[in-house]
């Protein structure tokens, strides 16, 4: 069974929602998906801690060799330019 998905629209005619709620709304949106994201984030530290890991592990050298030799090599990939 297939259930129709309300728009932001049809959510807000429905509660009765009037103009000055809607920027409300949006800000509060923004507000919880900004922090939503912020939670979920590694840090550097985080990222240079599992590169170290993950080169001390004698299984992955002696299966492949590393692709990059150090950390800030691999982490410049991601760096926004």
């Amino acid at each position: 069974m297939k259930t129709k998905q309300e728009t932001l629209e049809e959510f807000i005619k429905r509660e009765g929602y009037h103009d000055d709620h809607i920027q409300e709304i949006w800000e509060e949106g923004v507000r919880l998906g900004a922090n939503y994201i912020a939670e979920r984030m590694y840090s550097e530290e985080d990222l240079r801690e599992a590169f170290k890991q993950s080169r001390q592990c004698k299984i992955f050298e002696k299966d492949m060799p590393p692709v990059y030799e150090t950390f800030e090599e691999w982490f410049e990939q991601f760096k926004k330019k």
